[in-house]
């Protein structure tokens, strides 16, 4: 006969032997947390490059249809002046207050929403419905989710209004066109940007004057223009000017919440990685559409 054996009990973890495993685990969570969101940057990254192409192409497919290219819109108080609203204006080319008087006078924000999905909103007959009306990809993953802020719809990107405001592929409503023919490009449309990601201050989203309006309707506004020249060069949101002053200024400026570089569209609706170290002078022939000067992609990386 087999002599009975009682099973041994099985001996726990001790104290220390815990610890051990629980410092192994913590140390390969800190060795993959910088590759994860590595990885998921570069997933964002992608889905604000595939933003910016479907905005690019539904100015193109808004040129198809209107021989012109859409415009920045205006404040109310730029000329031409609606006479219904030259008592609240006065004399001169006052820039008045960031309201359009009507709807003619909205951003290309507001035209384009019929070539992306989006003509509910634009047929909606109340403002404040339009204003309360988000679109996904207006919209940088890596920055903010889509959603209303400070109960109104933003917008992360930006039209090219070239050096000085004027001289882009974006151009404010009545100076003195309605909007840029593509025909009208001196530069061609592979050589000028169009659209870029826009600088923002995170911990001031929907405070600050580039961000504290309806995207739709801002006015000729830094909400939906950006101007970019050798001494106004992109920059990461963390340099917002907003963050320096710690106050509500807005910028000027291209740039995002992305680490080394941002995405701008170009003319052709080409979508293409800019550094924030571009060369200043490269970085002002990309913007402005009719100085003559070339430059190749590889310029606009370091």
């Amino acid at each position: 006969m087999v002599p009975f054996r009682r099973p041994q009990k099985r001996r726990a973890f001790t104290l220390i032997e815990l610890l051990v495993v629980i410092a192994i685990i913590a140390i390969m969570m800190a060795l993959l947390l910088p590759a994860v969101q590595k990885v998921r940057e570069a997933a964002n990254k992608m889905i604000c490059a595939s933003n910016l192409r479907q905005i690019a192409i539904a100015w193109h497919h808004y040129h198809e249809d209107y021989k012109r290219l859409p415009h920045g819109g205006k404040n109310a108080c730029n000329p031409p002046i609606n006479p219904r609203a030259a008592n609240r204006c006065g004399s001169g080319n006052n820039w008045g207050c960031c309201w359009p008087y009507n709807r003619k006078e909205w951003s290309w924000t507001y035209y384009i929403l019929p070539y992306i999905e989006g003509d509910a909103i634009y047929k909606q007959r109340r403002n404040s419905r339009v204003f309360r009306s988000v679109v996904k990809i207006y919209y940088c993953p890596s920055r903010r989710p889509a959603i209303l802020y400070r109960n109104n719809a933003k917008v992360d990107y930006a039209g090219c209004a070239g050096r000085n405001g004027n001289n882009g592929l974006l151009i404010r409503y009545g100076r003195p066109l309605i909007g840029l023919k593509v025909g009208m490009i001196p530069d061609g449309t592979s050589n000028t940007v169009m659209l870029g990601d826009k600088q923002l201050n995170v911990k001031r989203l929907g405070r600050t004057w580039d961000d504290n309006e309806p995207c739709y309707a801002p006015g000729w506004d830094s909400e939906i223009f950006r101007r970019g020249h050798r001494r106004l060069l992109p920059q990461h949101d963390r340099y917002h000017p907003s963050v320096l002053r710690n106050n509500n200024v807005g910028s000027a400026r291209f740039g995002s919440s992305h680490p080394v570089s941002f995405n701008v569209a170009l003319g052709d609706c080409s979508v293409r990685s800019v550094s924030y170290q571009v060369n200043g002078l490269v970085w002002e022939w990309a913007c402005r559409r009719d100085d003559g000067r070339s430059f190749t992609h590889d310029d606009l990386l370091p």
